[in-house]
């Protein structure tokens, strides 16, 4: 019986401590979706012949437990893949929070100190006060000695109050430093908070000892990525650039050192269940019972597959373009799937577990695009530049903030979704103020009248252009006139100078080639009819 119990021992023993093997693993590459993460990471030990357990330490918190996937190479078994949160593992203090706690204990030491010296002159008033009765050797004083005892008194406790309130100032002072840094403080200790570490348990098999290797990984919510455009003209007569880039953040408490990243338009938080029609039968509503809501069938879930890559296939009207200095553009390749586009950055890069945003631009493009002016005199007197850019349809664009852009010159902030585009990306590059437009009312052709119970308003505009650039140019102009939704408010157009008209949206536009140095003048006018009785609100 003792050697049973001696041989169980043993055998506990040396579970235990194979079970408490801990094994390092290195971040190799990471892939970031819109929502989440991938992380791979891979690891090498030495096993032992027998059961064992090793434990891959070290690791996010934040661990989707479902997607972790364990493989290795070697002649052994892999019998479970287990995730556990370590509480216990010693977490090493922080500098901040130390220095900060120092600090406060110092200010708290200096506003004790010198509210001592308040109780102190309070005793000394309450002393004062105490004994301001004065007596003389025969019950009377001569005036000097009650003089010389008002003076004493009254320079005493005006010195007293005079530093009393010195040193409120100073402890008031003191506090609102000491409240500063007590917020410091607790935000650093919310950041800081022991939260345990990550552990994934790979129960292991082993015919023989071995020098095994494994590689693993897992999903990690608390991170993703932003697109991010740039678009660049330098002159109307080159392509327009389109820099694609990623704002890339995470916290999942680990730090993402020189790793190579990929960054997917995936995302595998999505519910990917298929809806399943139901039957829809309509009745009559009870009083006497509650209306049921129509509703899906839950579907069963379906393991998905891999998704076949292949090299994207750029249109001969998009060109990859590597000019300049190099940047993580010109390491890309693009890999694009059934149901994703995936960008590879052979770069390594670092990002922080802070949610500080790292910007990784990850493609450029060269898109054909025509140039054109264009204005609405109407709205706003100047004319601006516009791109028509072509050819961004196979580009797997995500809705995203965008910045233009002109010869180098910042323009403005945009948004772009590819949702809501036609074939055609019109932007603006900005305001040129070379070409000059005058829109104006013709006082002779404007008029009123009154024929019966009918009243008519004739309405007239100039629009005059002026080109001072050096070259011709395309101008667009867009102006309009009013539409009645009324059976008694009835317009008409008259003279447009051949502009296009439309009739559902009342839109004039003149298509102008102008010549340097050229002014060119449009003119359009139109009539209101109106009972003579009404006064309409929106006529300019």
């Amino acid at each position: 019986m003792k050697n049973l119990v001696i041989l169980l021992f043993v055998l506990l023993t040396t579970y235990a401590q194979a079970a408490d093997k801990k094994v390092k693993s290195t971040i190799k590459t990471v892939t970031v979706f819109q929502r989440g993460a991938q992380v791979y990471r891979t690891a090498s030990t030495s096993l032992k012949k027998g059961h064992q357990v090793i434990v891959f330490t070290n690791l996010s918190t934040d661990i989707n437990t479902s997607s972790i996937q364990v493989n290795g190479k070697g002649s052994f078994t892999i019998m479970s893949v287990t995730h556990q949160i370590n509480y216990l593992k010693e977490i090493k203090k922080n500098k901040r929070i130390e220095r900060i706690s120092d600090s406060i204990k110092l200010l708290n030491h200096q506003i004790n100190y010198k509210n001592q010296f308040t109780k102190a002159y309070q005793d000394e008033i309450n002393l004062l006060k105490a004994n301001q009765s004065l007596k003389g050797k025969d019950g009377s004083l001569k005036v000097s000695e009650i003089q010389l005892a008002a003076d004493f008194y009254r320079k005493r406790f005006r010195q007293i109050y005079v530093d009393w309130t010195k040193l409120n100032d100073e402890m008031k002072e003191l506090r609102v430093e000491v409240r500063k840094l007590q917020s410091e403080l607790q935000q650093l200790r919310k950041n800081n908070a022991p939260k345990g570490v990550g552990e994934i348990l790979v129960e292991i098999d082993a015919k023989s000892a071995v020098n095994a290797k494994f590689n693993f990984d897992y999903i990690v919510n608390s991170a993703g990525w932003t697109p991010l455009y740039d678009i660049r003209s330098t002159s109307v007569e080159d392509p327009v650039q389109l820099h694609y880039r990623a704002n890339i953040y995470q916290s999942s408490g680990i730090d993402w050192k020189n790793v190579k990243l990929s960054v997917s338009t995936g995302n595998p938080r999505q519910n990917g269940t298929i809806p399943i029609m139901k039957v829809w039968y309509l009745s009559y509503y009870n009083n006497n019972q509650q209306p049921t809501a129509l509703g899906y069938v839950a579907a069963q879930p379906r393991m998905a597959q891999e998704d076949a890559t292949m090299d994207v296939e750029l249109s001969k009207s998009v060109r990859l373009t590597g000019n300049g200095a190099s940047n993580s553009a010109n390491f890309t390749t693009v890999n694009q799937g059934q149901t994703n586009t995936t960008f590879e950055i052979s770069l390594p890069y670092t990002i922080p577990s802070s949610n500080k945003r790292v910007n990784v631009k990850v493609q450029k493009w060269e898109l054909p695009a025509t140039y054109r002016y264009y204005a609405a005199p109407r709205l706003d007197p100047d004319v601006f530049l516009q791109a028509r850019i072509t050819g961004w349809e196979g580009l797997s664009l995500l809705p995203g903030e965008v910045n233009i852009f002109s010869e180098g010159t910042y323009v403005v902030k945009s948004y772009l979704n590819p949702a809501n585009l036609s074939d055609t990306l019109d932007i603006s590059l900005g305001r040129d103020k070379s070409i000059i437009i005058d829109r104006k009312k013709i006082k002779d052709k404007n008029s009123k009248a009154v024929l019966g119970s009918t009243k008519k308003l004739n309405v007239a505009w100039s629009i005059s252009i002026r080109n001072n650039k050096s070259g011709a140019i395309h101008l667009v102009i867009q102006d309009q006139i009013p539409l009645s939704n009324r059976n008694d408010i009835e317009v008409s157009l008259g003279d447009k100078s051949g502009a296009k008209h439309t009739e559902s949206t009342g839109f004039l536009v003149w298509d102008l080639k102008l010549d340097s140095k050229k002014t060119k003048k449009l003119e359009f006018n139109y009539q209101i009819k109106y009972p003579k009785d009404i006064r309409l609100s929106n006529v300019w």
